[in-house]
């Protein structure tokens, strides 16, 4: 039962993240600061939480998939192009060119994700790029979701086998997924909207976006059923290890495009990051 409301939380989640195109314009100072945080909580997630447990419950031989796991997430991202989070430009916040005096592109000219409408060849309401983008955003962010599934499935499952309870892994990945997972609701029903997609269908590939958590958990645990102990717990600490280097990808990606983008925020912005690692590394003490 705690699992299904946990489930039910994240699906809320993404959700009220899908909701806030519809609702309220994200500055995209705003935006950063929430992605930094949301990246910290990920990467403490992955370091102070799921490669440790999978090497307790495995091997240091498992620490092999998190690399497997960080290159399949990033193959899926260059070849769909999804994993994009931008808020549409404030004129009352100006973002001033940074030391080289090149102009701030936070669209980075050749990005498929959130396309600014205003730019030169951006892509309006209804154009055939926004179109693309949106149905190739939902495809590559449905399996990330999935992914995102078994790693939540495998740290309840090694928490189960070491602690007969849920325990640091379970809830640190709970957790970030819950912070990052609106911002990829964000992404998908803002990239529908400028390809002029009718709200209801809107809210239906919302709702069916948020659901792919929940199936990629039953899926997982309905996979571990016909194993034996030893297999099982093969299988769980490999899973955990591949989810940890998907979590590294996804922090990274967040991370690493606007590093050079927000000299003026980078306090603002380091403290939102180290908060988001401070978070995990805290809960990770009362596991102790």
């Amino acid at each position: 039962m705690l699992i299904v409301l946990l489930c039910v939380a994240i699906v809320v989640a993404s959700l009220l993240g899908g909701a806030l195109p519809l609702t309220t314009v994200l500055t995209h100072t705003r935006l950063q600061l929430y992605l930094s945080f949301a990246a910290g909580a990920m990467l403490g997630a992955a370091f102070f939480h799921m490669l440790p447990e999978a090497v307790h419950l495995g091997t240091a031989d498992s620490l092999k998939w998190a690399v497997v796991g960080l290159l399949a997430l990033f193959f899926l991202e260059r070849f769909f192009a999804f994993h994009h989070h931008e808020a549409p430009d404030d004129p009352s916040e100006p973002c001033p060119t940074h030391a080289h005096d090149h102009s701030h592109d936070h669209g980075h000219g050749h990005s498929a994700g959130l396309v600014n409408p205003a730019a030169p060849g951006g892509g309006g309401k209804g154009t055939k790029g926004a179109a693309l983008h949106w149905g190739a955003a939902a495809f590559g962010l449905a399996v990330h979701s999935l992914v995102g599934g078994v790693a939540f499935a495998s740290a309840i499952s090694a928490d189960l086998a070491v602690h007969q309870s849920l325990g640091a892994a379970a809830w640190g990945v709970f957790v970030a997924t819950i912070v990052h997972k609106p911002a990829d609701a964000l992404t998908i029903v803002s990239l529908m909207l400028r390809a002029g997609i009718p709200k209801p269908v809107v809210h239906l590939v919302n709702l069916a976006f948020s659901l792919m958590i929940p199936i990629g958990v039953a899926l997982f645990m309905l996979g571990l059923k016909g194993l034996n102990a030893d297999l099982s717990s093969a299988v769980t600490a490999n899973s955990l290890s591949f989810s940890a280097g998907t979590f590294l990808c996804i922090a990274l990606s967040d991370l690493l495009p606007e590093l050079q983008f927000h000299e003026h925020d980078r306090i603002k912005l380091s403290m939102a990051l180290i908060a988001g690692v401070l978070l995990m590394a805290i809960a990770g003490g009362f596991e102790g």
